[in-house]
């Protein structure tokens, strides 16, 4: 017959093993975002493409754009291949290519929301777990057991201390990554109708 306190102490360790995996998952993601965002953001400044903007030089913000690859850059090439005269032309041009580069971007962020959301749950659950263990060897123990008792709590809150550990980077990275992206999102779009207003001004 199996014995269930057994069963509970293989369920925590199960679970911890899971929390394990999850944090190398969660890091993996955090280190490929921030490439894909150093590489498609680029270096290119919103202020720079202003200037050309404001001085109606279509031609060096165009080859502005072509020497700093980036989102700013590209949507104000968007804008620039799209009819000048026509601003939906232009909106529609900037929004569909922001969003290609929004997919490129937020691939991976619900993985962290998700973890962010569900790992100290998980911890929990081994955290339950291994309470339960422990309170089966305390009530079927012959003599003394708080040996086994405590380093079965130790184990037990560990679970939730490494649910902790995966969920609050994949938060704090999530936010960044989406902040950043939001951000970037409102320069491209504050171009564009600057853009517009010069352009058919």
């Amino acid at each position: 017959m199996v014995n269930w306190i057994d069963v509970m102490g293989w369920a925590a360790r199960v679970v911890m093993g899971l929390l394990f995996f999850l944090s190398i998952w969660s890091v993996a993601i955090m280190f490929d975002r921030r490439g894909a965002f150093r590489e498609l953001i680029g270096k290119a400044e919103a202020n720079e493409a202003r200037k050309f903007i404001e001085a109606k030089n279509w031609s060096g913000l165009k080859d502005w754009a072509i020497r700093n690859p980036g989102i700013i850059s590209g949507a104000m090439l968007a804008a620039l291949d799209a009819n000048i005269n026509s601003s939906e032309s232009i909106d529609r041009a900037v929004q569909s290519f922001l969003s290609e580069q929004r997919l490129k971007l937020e691939k991976g962020l619900n993985i962290l929301a998700t973890l962010g959301s569900n790992a100290p749950f998980i911890g929990l659950f081994g955290t339950v777990m291994g309470i339960i263990q422990s309170f089966g060897i305390l009530s079927s123990a012959q003599g003394s057991a708080m040996t086994a008792v405590m380093l079965g709590l130790a184990e037990a809150l560990i679970s939730t201390a490494i649910g902790l550990f995966v969920a609050i980077p994949a938060v704090v990275a999530y936010n960044f990554f989406g902040q950043k992206l939001r951000r970037m999102t409102t320069e491209c779009n504050s171009l564009r109708d600057y853009y517009i207003s010069k352009g058919q001004g």
